[in-house]
């Protein structure tokens, strides 16, 4: 079985590059058409210059940033990170801002094939309003940057995410209903896209919510229904959660994206074993 450090070397390359600010570094690791979405739903950055793009706009600007690792998932070809994005602003350079999120990524070729964040607007907001002038202001030059370079499109998609989007109850509700292992607790279109894998196993088929749990507890060994979530992020109406078995060392990923009450597409990871790979 190969070592899912060198799999995913270049994924794991990527805090250091950020935090060392090294920007041709940074985009070097991702496909030429591959794409980055930080935060989900705030707009797609496809292909090199795009990226670079991202960066200027995003990344830059910040004073630091780094990445608190809690838990790590590997499938075959997709590698999900349970993190703590930490960065330093340009609203108070003695104050963090912690930034629970969840990041996954996809390989193509050997590079890295997408980067897609699902973290929540509202607590980065939040957090800027509580620094008054100060975060105003920070606020205000991101927002200009933000319009000026990456355009008024992602500037609106970006704010969408604050506007509307699920309520935490309904999203709780549904990664429940998913760990109940009851197929008619849930529903999906056929459309639907749906990735589940482990360490050794990845597969991806269009929607149906039986062959989901069936591979789901394949891979656990057994019912889902025995894990409680650690850890739910929502952004617009993608959900990233954590869910762990409280007696032993198995944990599941899942990232969501909802449309109309239903799961439009479908990332599951399963770990059966507690660790960060670096």
């Amino acid at each position: 079985m190969t070592d899912p450090r060198q799999t995913f070397e270049l994924a794991l390359r990527s805090p250091a590059l950020v935090g060392a600010k090294d920007k041709a570094g940074w985009v070097a690791l991702f496909h030429p058409e591959g794409f980055v979405e930080d935060p989900v739903e705030a707009g797609r950055y496809a292909g090199s210059a795009k990226i670079s793009l991202f960066w200027d706009v995003f990344i830059g600007p910040q004073p630091s940033v780094a990445f608190e690792v809690k838990r790590d998932f590997c499938g075959l070809h997709t590698f999900i990170r349970q993190a703590t994005v930490v960065s330093v602003t340009e609203a108070d350079p003695d104050a963090v801002l912690p930034v629970p999120a969840l990041i996954a990524y996809t390989l193509r070729d050997g590079l890295v094939g997408s980067l897609q964040a699902v973290w929540e607007p509202r607590h980065v907001i939040a957090w800027f309003l509580g620094r008054r002038f100060a975060g105003l202001r920070a606020l205000g030059r991101h927002g200009a940057r933000m319009m000026g370079r990456a355009g008024l499109g992602n500037g609106l998609r970006f704010g969408m995410t604050l506007a509307g989007g699920l309520r935490r109850d309904d999203a709780r509700g549904l990664v429940l209903a998913i760990a109940s292992g009851d197929p008619d607790q849930w529903s999906c279109p056929r459309t639907a896209n749906i990735t589940i894998g482990c360490e050794t196993a990845e597969e991806s088929f269009d929607g149906a919510p039986v062959p989901a749990i069936e591979r789901l507890q394949a891979h656990a060994g057994g019912s889902l229904a025995r894990l409680v979530i650690d850890q739910l992020v929502i952004c617009g109406h993608h959900i990233g959660a954590f869910l762990v078995d409280p007696d032993g060392e198995g944990g599941l990923a899942l990232m969501l994206r909802v449309k109309r009450g239903e799961v439009a597409a479908m990332t599951a990871l399963w770990s059966g074993t507690r660790r960060v790979l670096g």
